[in-house]
């Protein structure tokens, strides 16, 4: 018959090559913001491999203005957790804020749930989280750039499958904002600029000659 420190030390060797447990069912917390990853003891698959993308409704947006930012699934593959931030291409830092603008429709039973919330990075609403581990075949929310901000952002998502099975850092296309756009609009409208300062002047010497013989 074994003894109580032998059956123990059985006991605790199982236990630690039992599965991680998955974690962070009801949202992802802020001290992941900027690993993203899910906590589940498990490596991130290959981003080659990922059934999910992150879509923008526009790559160009201006302070004020908000774009759709869509997560999705290929061949309606479910997920059932995600996080989503934005960050600026030249610096990694998190920025804008999103809006929850829907609710979501659970895959399995078609019940409508609040499927997303909030999750305040570095400012409020800086991110967004699941709220459950309710099977999903996407989201949609709204991103808003700062004010007098203008450079290049990319929307970053992570999207858990399952309990070990994961996605990290899965991107957009390239979004730009703020006075980079602005910059273009003006450049396409120079030459009627540059004609209208021409032609100012003109008109101004050509009143006397009317008055001239």
């Amino acid at each position: 018959m074994l003894s109580t420190p032998v059956l123990l030390s059985s006991l605790l060797l199982s236990l630690a090559f039992l599965p991680a447990i998955p974690a962070y069912k009801s949202g992802a917390p802020a001290s992941v913001c900027h690993t993203m990853l899910p906590g589940h003891g498990k490596q991130p698959q290959p981003l080659a491999d990922s059934p999910y993308h992150v879509q923008v409704s526009s790559q160009s947006v201006m302070p004020g203005g908000r774009i759709a930012v869509s997560l999705t699934s290929h061949n309606e593959t479910e997920f059932k957790g995600f996080l989503l931030k934005a960050v600026d291409v030249e610096t990694d830092k998190i920025v804008g804020t999103f809006t929850i603008t829907e609710e979501e429709g659970n895959a399995s039973n078609n019940l409508t749930l609040a499927t997303a919330q909030y999750l305040n990075c570095t400012h409020d609403q800086s991110s967004i989280t699941h709220t459950s581990n309710v099977a999903k075949l996407g989201h949609t929310a709204e991103w808003s750039p700062p004010d007098q901000f203008a450079g290049s952002v990319v929307m970053v998502a992570t999207f858990v499958k399952d309990g070990y099975t994961y996605w990290v850092n899965v991107t957009s296309d390239t979004v730009q904002t703020g006075q980079t756009g602005q910059g273009v609009s003006w450049l396409w409208s120079l030459p009627a600029k540059i004609g209208y300062f021409l032609w100012y002047p003109v008109q101004y010497i050509g009143y006397p000659l009317m008055y001239i013989g």
